[in-house]
């Protein structure tokens, strides 16, 4: 949850943060990307907490959504049910990569994209 937080502050100041063959990149404002690769130096565990949060394993997608409220979980259903009525191959995994990909955007609120129900989360 801190990692989260800590990326989300890291956006919110203008700072580009993904994941290269180097591990976690940061690129923006030179002021807030010298803190934010001081705060890495510090914490050396958070990087590979970002390359998680980033590049998320099937088993790390599925755990997260089972700890998320019905809202979600009927979500993820509703996304099934329409990937599986559409003949979509694998349409539970395509369902939970899509959810879990607009209910942990990185982009600031004004980047995302518009979906169905309106603003992306």
């Amino acid at each position: 949850m801190q990692t989260r937080k800590f990326l989300d502050a890291m956006v919110s100041d203008g700072i580009l943060v993904f994941v290269s063959a180097k591990g976690v990149e940061l690129v923006g404002p030179e002021d807030r990307v010298k803190e934010a690769r001081e705060a890495l130096e510090i914490f050396p565990s958070l990087e590979d907490e970002i390359i998680a949060l980033l590049n998320p394993s099937d088993a790390d997608k599925r755990r997260w959504l089972d700890e998320q409220s019905e809202g979600v979980h009927a979500e993820h259903r509703a996304r099934t049910a329409r990937l599986e009525a559409a003949g979509i191959a694998e349409p539970e995994q395509h369902a939970l990569d899509t959810v879990y990909r607009d209910h942990n955007s990185t982009l600031p609120a004004r980047l995302r994209p518009v979906t169905r129900g309106g603003a992306a989360r």
